[in-house]
């Protein structure tokens, strides 16, 4: 079974275009959204289009969740709440009703699917630092499951767990251990933060046991032009 796993969209249109092309491409067992579709962008209703268009099985990120009153906007810098209040107003009530619709957590038989962390889903904590990473291993480890794909920080990453030592392996494909425990971010489509603006997914082959990061080249003078023609803060597209 192939899975491809992508994330943090940010309504950036020309970004998600160039990644469904790749997907076509692949032709994937499925698709897998680990949220925050919208969010920064000026494209929102477009690139939800396109994921419920195409299937993809998606959760609900803490955009979602601003968007959609269920998180505070205190909990936001100031530009991605001017960008939260911009996007509720830009969705339609399907746009809406969709969003709604979407939990918190994936499960599927191999794996988990999260937004930010395992450790109180709805917080969205961010897996920064070490002692973050080693308490959702924790979680991890409670459960069923040896596997967690997330997402929020916008820096594709690989830590695994063996032994009671957590290792970060920084290559762009893995070869999965099944004694080991692992935490993977599929990185962003829309706004990547690890210094390669290239959009980014997570292509993971179960059969094989292999994990491989895809970089993707897309429009981005197009995309910045847009957020600036919406009006939006200015920094999101320098970013």
């Amino acid at each position: 079974m192939q899975v491809v796993l992508l994330a943090d969209i940010h309504s950036n249109l020309e970004a998600l275009l160039q990644v469904q092309k790749k997907i076509k491409e692949l032709s994937p067992d499925r698709v897998i959204c680990l949220g925050d579709i919208v969010g920064y962008g000026a494209r929102p209703s477009e690139c939800i289009q396109i994921v419920r268009e195409n299937y993809y099985v998606a959760i609900a990120g803490n955009h979602e969740y601003g968007v959609l009153g269920k998180k505070e906007l205190s909990f936001f810098n100031p530009y991605a709440r001017e960008a939260i209040l911009w996007t509720k107003a830009k969705l339609s009530s399907s746009d809406e009703l969709y969003l709604r619709s979407l939990g918190l957590i994936y499960q599927d038989k191999n794996f988990l699917g999260i937004h930010a962390s395992l450790y109180e889903p709805s917080e969205f904590h961010y897996l920064d630092n070490y002692s973050y990473i080693f308490r959702d291993f924790k979680v991890l480890e409670e459960s069923r499951f040896k596997l967690s794909f997330v997402a929020h920080t916008h820096i594709p990453f690989v830590f695994f767990y063996k032994g009671g030592n957590l290792y970060r392996d920084y290559s762009s494909c893995i070869e999965l251990n099944p004694k080991s425990y692992y935490i993977i971010n599929v990185g962003s489509v829309g706004q990547p933060r690890d210094r390669d603006n290239r959009a980014c997914l997570c292509v993971v082959n179960f059969d094989k046991g292999i994990v491989k990061f895809e970089r993707l080249e897309y429009n981005i003078k197009k995309t910045q032009q847009e957020i600036k023609s919406a009006g939006l803060p200015l920094i999101l597209a320098k970013r």
